[in-house]
C-alpha cells in the first residue's frame, strides 16, 4: 500500500470545512446551523482521529522498536503539530486581551487566571484531559490536538513495550474506551476526557490499516451508498437523540476508509481534484484557524457594522468566514506549518 492515499486527504479537506460550518453557531436558529447535518458535523473530528490512526499505522506500525525510534517518532509528531498550535493560541490570546479593552468586550469577565490556565492547558497538550481543569480553550477546537498527541504517545508506547501483544492491547484500548464512554453517558467528550474518544477512533484506524494492508478490493459501487448511510446515521442519531449510539461512527469512518482506498468512482475522482486536494493539504491550518476568523467576521458584520440578522447575512457571514479561513490557512501552512517545522527539523 502507498504511504499516502490522496482521496482520504480530500475527505479530510472537505470535512474540515464542514467543521467550520458546525462552529458557525452564533445564531443557532439559522437554517445554516439548525439542521441535523451541520449540528452533528462535529462528528467529522472523529474521522480525523480514525484517519490519523490509519496513516500512523501505515507509516510506523513496524518502525518503532527501540527507545530511539520512539523518541524520534514523538519528535516528528511534535514538530508537525506544535508550531501551528502555539501560533494560533498566541493569536487568540492577543485578540482576547485586546478585546478586553474594546467596546466590543463580551459581558463575561474571563480574567487573566482563565487566560493563563487555558493557554497552559493547550500548550502542554492537556486540553483534552482534566489534568489542569476541564477548560473550554481560547481556541476551542484545539482540544483535539491534545487528544491526537496523547494517541501518538500511547501508540508509540504500545509498540515499544508490548510489541508481541500490540493487537491485543489496541483491542483492549477500544473496549476500555467504549466502557468509559458508556459509563459516562456521553459520546461527545472534548475538554475533559476527549483523549479517550480519540484513542477509540485512533485504534479503529489502526485496525482499518491491518484489515486492508495486504488486500485489494473493487469497492467503487459502495461510494454513494456509504455516503447515504453516513448522512442517514447522522439524521437518526439527531432525530432520536441517540447520544451513545454515536459510538457507531468510528466504525462507519473505518468502513469509509476501506471503501475509498479501494475505489475509482466519481466521488474518488472528485476527491482527487486539485482544489479538494489543496483543502486536504491545508486542513490542519483550516481546523486551527477557523474559530478566530468566525469570531472576527461576526464581530465586524453584526457588532461593528450592525448588519441585520437575516438568513442572507448569515449565508454571507458563513461563506466569507470559510473563504477568509482558506486564504489565511494558505499562508499559515506555508509559513508556520512548513516554515517553522523546517526550521525545527534542522535544529532538532
Amino acid at each position: 500500500m502507498r504511504d499516502r492515499v490522496e482521496q482520504l486527504d480530500g475527505l479530510r479537506g472537505i470535512f474540515s470545512v464542514l467543521v467550520v460550518a458546525h462552529h458557525h453557531n452564533a445564531f443557532k436558529d439559522s437554517i445554516l446551523y439548525n439542521n441535523f447535518f451541520v449540528i452533528n458535523s462535529d462528528l467529522f473530528v472523529d474521522f480525523f482521529f480514525v484517519l490519523s490512526g490509519f496513516v500512523i499505522a501505515l507509516n510506523y506500525i513496524n518502525r518503532i522498536n527501540t527507545k530511539e525510534d520512539f523518541f524520534q517518532f514523538i519528535k516528528k509528531r511534535f514538530i508537525r503539530l506544535y508550531p501551528l498550535l502555539f501560533y494560533t493560541e498566541i493569536v487568540f490570546l492577543i485578540f482576547n486581551l485586546l478585546g478586553d479593552f474594546s467596546s466590543f468586550k463580551n459581558s463575561t469577565d474571563l480574567g487573566m487566571d482563565y487566560y493563563l490556565n487555558t493557554v497552559m492547558d493547550t500548550l502542554t497538550f492537556m486540553g483534552s484531559t482534566p489534568v489542569f481543569g476541564s477548560w473550554i480553550g481560547l481556541n476551542y477546537p484545539a482540544w483535539s490536538i491534545s487528544a491526537e498527541m496523547i494517541s501518538y504517545l500511547v501508540f508509540g508506547l504500545v509498540l515499544l513495550f508490548f510489541p508481541k501483544y500490540k493487537t491485543f492491547t489496541f483491542l483492549a484500548l477500544i473496549c476500555l474506551s467504549i466502557c468509559f464512554i458508556v459509563s459516562n453517558g456521553n459520546y461527545v467528550l472534548a475538554y475533559d476526557y476527549g483523549f479517550i474518544r480519540s484513542l477509540l477512533c485512533f485504534c479503529f484506524g489502526i485496525f482499518t490499516y491491518k484489515f486492508i494492508k495486504d488486500r485489494h478490493y473493487n469497492l467503487t459501487i459502495w461510494e454513494i451508498p456509504f455516503l447515504v448511510v453516513l448522512v442517514g446515521a447522522m439524521y437518526v442519531m439527531h432525530h432520536y437523540g441517540l447520544n451513545l449510539w454515536k459510538l457507531v461512527f468510528p466504525l462507519l469512518f473505518s468502513v469509509g476508509i476501506v471503501i475509498f482506498c479501494n475505489s475509482t468512482g466519481i466521488v474518488t475522482k472528485l476527491l482527487n481534484t486539485a482544489p479538494v486536494q489543496y483543502l486536504g493539504k491545508i486542513s490542519y491550518s483550516i481546523y486551527l484557524n477557523h474559530a478566530i476568523v468566525l469570531i472576527l467576521v461576526n464581530v465586524v458584520l453584526f457588532r461593528m457594522l450592525k448588519s441585520p440578522e437575516t438568513e442572507l447575512m448569515f449565508v454571507f457571514s458563513l461563506f466569507t468566514s470559510i473563504s477568509i479561513t482558506i486564504i489565511y490557512s494558505h499562508f499559515t501552512y506555508k509559513w508556520i506549518e512548513m516554515g517553522v517545522s523546517k526550521f525545527l527539523k534542522a535544529r532538532l
